[in-house]
């Protein structure tokens, strides 16, 4: 005997969760779906408008129409291409396993994390089937699943302490359809994304809307034994059930838009690619049960710095604090300290404020900070005038900012550059006074610092935050064969040129000397590099390089378009794909950090003037410098909260 859909929605409104789904029992008969006609017109004035803009135009299919009165949907909509632009995650196969509905849960989170924050995110089925205790056999519904995800779940009604679950990258918990217990990589704290509660959805109305204004929608029917094997007989051709075919259960997948000239929706399946349409099929309205039954949707998620590490570089980074999960945190050498400052930029007022101070020893230039999987603390590193590197952490849990550790006697003297590989440790780049160009890691768990490998380069004049965890070369669908993304970083050498560096992601991998290009750059000033999400149609394909540094007062944008990096390594000698872009600015110092976050495909910039003041430029074909920071002794500056989102 199962639980019928009143119980569980009556349980749901009295604890605010719904059953955590731990342990659960084999070959259950597949849970009652809510019906529709339980769950009444949507209160869009109730609700957080939609945060993201269209990332393919200059106008937006967004605004703010959630908070209007009644508002008509259009005749069609497809988020596999919503003004040009691909936001569904390749079909995934779940095997013989009974699993659709984790597979259809994590297809709605990782869709949400690239259309509210345009990274791509692949999620972890295994992590939310096998986190809650499933089998292969199991069955589950989107309710339970999403509660669990979001830890709303009954584990969760009197642990305030329990940490939410949230969901991890797929290498960090790989599916599988043999029997196992749940085993996920170490660090998953920090590498998960998190969600608020679900949005159930009855009426077709509310949910067309939904579909256009916010996203794609988990739905339920009868699994009908034609559905397994059908096959499209032309293009565009809609499934319907033939009205003779036995059902074997019930079938979760992912409505990624609607045709209301087909009278179909848009549906994702989870059985491979060379099911249906590579994946995808058109659904009639109306036929087994799909609109009988309530849809769900998400809104909001904060996605962890795991997802972000390729896009952002150097004294500032998008944390996943605030209201939207899109604050920019930012490092500001201080004299008065002789450390730095913490300043915040809210991602919904875009108003900055002071965090906190943090003591140092007269730094050099700016920290470079990144988010780590250190259950989601960021680390920043800096040097000092002896010469000296200095490390700090911030604690999320504890909301402050510690030292960590200290390397002297190497005479550092050049601006660092700090990632997080796909091993998980940290990895620093930065000249010495000798003029060579030296890698240190720093493992997991420890604060010792290792120079590892010979020298990366000679004759180097400055280093900078241009040390980037790519994504080419890793095989994210098979990290069991120790498939990590290719390291590369940007040098300025002293004959005043620009030269890329490079190495497999094997930590014991050496360095090769790639592409030299640019001219006249001062000694002096740090080059800045971040791997970009433009240029990236799906989860699996490379994204390219957009460099930004300060020369002759401007700020010059160089761009490699990495389509060649699969098949062929980057060769020293010539300027290779590098192309300048754009100079901008009058001015400028130095540019001290590089972002592309979560608005619009915009990428963001800090650069130091030559009269020491600050400035926060965007990118949005061009660049543009937004405002001036005032200097850190003004008492205009705003006091803000600690950070506590990651």
């Amino acid at each position: 005997m199962t639980m019928g859909w009143e119980t569980s929605l009556t349980l749901l409104l009295a604890a605010g969760a719904v059953a955590n789904p731990v342990l659960r029992p084999r070959r259950l008969p597949w849970p009652e779906p809510v019906p529709a006609s339980s769950i009444g017109p949507l209160d869009w004035s109730s609700i957080r408008p939609p945060v993201y803009s269209s990332q393919g135009s200059k106008s937006n299919f967004y605004s703010n129409k959630a908070t209007a009165g009644e508002s008509s949907p259009p005749g069609s909509v497809d988020w596999r291409n919503r003004d040009g632009l691909n936001y569904i995650t390749t079909p995934q196969d779940q095997g013989s396993c009974n699993s659709c509905w984790a597979f259809a849960a994590t297809a709605l989170i990782e869709s949400m994390v690239r259309i509210e924050h345009g990274v791509w995110s692949k999620r972890s089925e295994a992590d939310v089937h096998d986190g809650v205790g499933a089998a292969c056999e199991s069955v589950g519904n989107a309710e339970e699943t999403l509660a669990w995800v979001a830890g709303q779940g009954s584990d969760f009604l009197n642990e305030t302490e329990t940490p939410r679950p949230g969901i991890a990258d797929w290498p960090c918990d790989p599916y599988e359809t043999t029997p196992h217990g749940y085993a996920h990589c170490n660090d998953r704290s920090g590498r998960t994304t998190h969600i608020p509660y679900f949005q159930a959805l009855g009426i077709i109305e509310d949910q067309k809307r939904w579909l256009d204004e916010y996203g794609p929608l988990v739905v339920t029917f009868i699994l009908y034994k034609d559905f397994g094997s059908w096959k499209p007989t032309e293009e565009g051709s809609v499934y319907k059930w033939d009205g003779i075919s036995e059902t074997t259960g019930n079938h979760l997948t992912l409505v990624v838009g609607y045709d209301d000239e087909k009278q179909a929706w848009i549906m994702k399946n989870s059985w491979g690619k060379g099911w249906g349409t590579e994946g995808f099929a058109y659904f009639a309205y109306d036929d087994a049960n799909i609109d009988n039954w309530t849809k769900y949707g998400l809104a909001n998620v904060n996605p962890d710095p795991w997802t972000r590490k390729r896009h952002q570089s150097g004294s500032m980074l998008q944390s996943g604090n605030g209201e939207s999960h899109r604050n920019f945190e930012l490092l500001v050498s201080d004299s008065a300290t002789a450390g730095f400052t913490h300043v915040s930029r809210d991602g919904t007022s875009a108003k900055w404020g002071t965090v906190s101070e943090v003591q140092g020893d007269s730094l050099l230039g700016q920290p470079a900070v990144v988010g780590t999987s250190f259950n989601r603390d960021f680390h920043a590193v800096g040097v000092d005038k002896d010469q000296s590197l200095r490390q700090w952490a911030y604690s999320q849990s504890a909301k402050k900012w510690s030292p960590v550790s200290v390397i002297e006697g190497k005479d550092i003297d050049g601006f660092p550059g700090l990632a997080q590989s796909d091993g998980s440790q940290l990895v620093m780049v930065v000249k010495h006074a000798d003029g060579t160009l030296n890698e240190w890691q720093q493992p997991p768990n420890s604060t010792a610092w290792t120079q590892v490998n010979p020298p990366i380069a000679s004759d180097i004049a400055q280093s900078g935050p241009s040390v980037v965890q790519s994504n080419v070369g890793l095989d994210i669908y098979h990290p069991q064969s120790g498939s990590r993304g290719n390291l590369y970083t940007v040098a300025v050498r002293t004959d005043g040129q620009l030269q890329l560096f490079w190495r497999s992601g094997q930590d014991t991998a050496k360095w090769s000397a790639g592409e030299a290009f640019g001219s006249g750059i001062p000694l002096d000033t740090p080059p800045v590099m971040i791997q970009d999400y433009l240029h990236m149609a799906d989860e699996t394909s490379i994204g390219g390089f957009q460099l930004a540094i300060a020369v002759d007062g401007g700020v010059q944008h160089w761009e490699r378009v990495n389509d060649d990096l699969l098949t062929k390594t980057p060769e020293e000698g010539g300027q290779g794909k590098w192309q300048l872009v754009e100079t901008a600015g009058t001015g400028v110092k130095h540019v001290w950090a590089l972002v592309q976050g979560s608005f619009k495909q915009k990428m963001h910039m800090v650069t130091e003037g030559t009269d020491g003041q600050f400035s926060y430029w965007e990118w949005d074909g061009k660049w543009a410098v937004v405002e001036k920071l005032p200097a850190l002794s003004n008492g205009s500056w705003a006091r803000t909260q600690p950070v506590s989102g990651g």
